[in-house]
């Protein structure tokens, strides 16, 4: 899935920039051209296309988070292997996240008429996206749409306290107050966009302090959602500890190791 291929395609990208093995070289080639020649495009105006979320011919399009990974992983890949018709596609799928823009900055799921619901962590994949591609190309569209997306980020998806809400705009009745993915993937754009949103800089302590004193267990994993009454205890891998172990690593390797709860 478009959702998960790009961290693998940057934990290689990392290891290559500690030791330039040429193996791990010619895995993120691998993993490049599999993101651009698996997916389908389908043409979203004149220069913008959505792509499928599996690589499937029939898989669905139209999902915005997942398009905006392919956009910066291809983005990416064409920078550090010097492959220039990934760019083409990039753009296109760049295009295509920053037209679905709403007015008031925020991102459905998709555009096809159906999953118009608008989430927490579903936005922070958009906008962590759109950082990264504008820290590699210092793209001004990009940073607009950050600073839009931004704003009706803080203003829409937090409560009094200062705590992740699940969503701004909901696709059903929910039994749940918050989702831990929220609190992983609101830690990871936190990091990203460190220092140029203040309010931003403010949650992250507040979130780091519910995380470690609320949502751990003395058996060391973590809630999984706290519901209306109680919790749900199980510690489901995707959903989401392995996101939050890889955010709190995030965390402890831009901060060189100081975490102070507050």
């Amino acid at each position: 899935m478009l959702t998960t291929v790009p961290y693998a395609y940057e934990a290689f990208s990392q290891v290559y920039a500690l030791d330039q093995n040429p193996k791990w070289l010619a895995i993120m080639q691998s993993i490049a051209d599999h993101v651009f020649k698996g997916y389908r495009d389908e043409p979203y105006g004149s220069n913008a296309a959505s792509c499928t979320y599996t690589p499937t011919p029939e898989g669905p399009t139209g999902v915005i988070n997942a398009t905006a990974y392919r956009a910066f992983m291809l983005t990416k890949a064409a920078i550090e292997l010097s492959r220039d018709e990934y760019l083409d596609v990039a753009r296109r799928n760049l295009n295509f996240v920053l037209s679905t823009q709403q007015p008031d900055g925020s991102w459905p799921y998709a555009v096809d008429g159906v999953r118009d619901f608008v989430d927490h962590f579903h936005t922070c994949f958009v906008l962590k996206s759109l950082a990264k591609i504008e820290k590699l190309t210092g793209n001004p569209d990009c940073r607009n749409a950050i600073e839009r997306g931004t704003k009706y980020y803080l203003e829409n998806f937090f409560d009094a306290d200062g705590l992740p809400l699940p969503f701004s705009r909901r696709p059903r009745l929910t039994v749940y107050r918050r989702e831990l993915y929220d609190f992983a993937e609101c830690i990871n754009l936190a990091v990203l966009l460190n220092g140029r949103f203040p309010e931003l800089d403010r949650v992250l302590p507040v979130v780091l302090n519910e995380l470690l004193t609320r949502w751990q267990k003395p058996d060391g994993s973590f809630r999984t959602r706290q519901l209306f009454l109680g919790w749900d205890n199980v510690p489901m891998h995707r959903w989401a500890q392995s996101q939050l172990f890889r955010s709190l690593c995030f965390v402890l390797s831009e901060s060189r190791g100081t975490i102070e709860r507050t």
